[in-house]
């Protein structure tokens, strides 16, 4: 498996990687929290995963703690705003099936010049993957 810490610059983290790391009952979680434990390297996401990220600990029943630990985390990553440019490459995205919010998290990514894409969404991973990122964690 690739470890953030095995690369050159800052790695993207989609919104499933940050539910997997926070929900206990997540398939992933363990796997996330062992992937990101070791992360050497720079995290950024969009502004958009605090939205995705929020409702999705709702829909769970997410009580404070769990709520307070999703404000640290984000507060450690470096968040970026949905520019006109992200906009504009987030038509872009290939394939063209590829859902709105999953587009624009992978334009942001290319906008912002990372390589490595994390995500579980096998679909996006593969969106991801067609757009010239390297998706990680690399077993899933």
């Amino acid at each position: 498996m690739v470890s953030p810490s095995a690369s050159t610059g800052p790695v993207y983290v989609d919104s499933s990687v940050l539910v997997a790391l926070l929900a206990t009952d997540d398939r992933h979680h363990q796997l996330i929290r062992r992937w990101a434990g070791r992360a050497g390297s720079p995290l950024l996401t969009s502004v958009l995963a605090e939205v995705e990220v929020g409702r999705s600990l709702e829909r769970r029943g997410a009580h404070t703690p769990l709520r307070a630990t999703f404000r640290r985390i984000l507060s450690r990553l470096d968040l970026v705003d949905v520019t006109a440019a992200i906009r504009a490459a987030a038509i872009e995205v290939r394939p063209a099936t590829v859902r709105s919010l999953d587009a624009l998290h992978i334009a942001t990514a290319l906008v912002a010049g990372v390589a490595l894409f994390a995500s579980l969404d096998a679909r996006q991973r593969l969106a991801a993957e067609e757009m010239g990122l390297k998706p990680v964690p690399t077993r899933l």
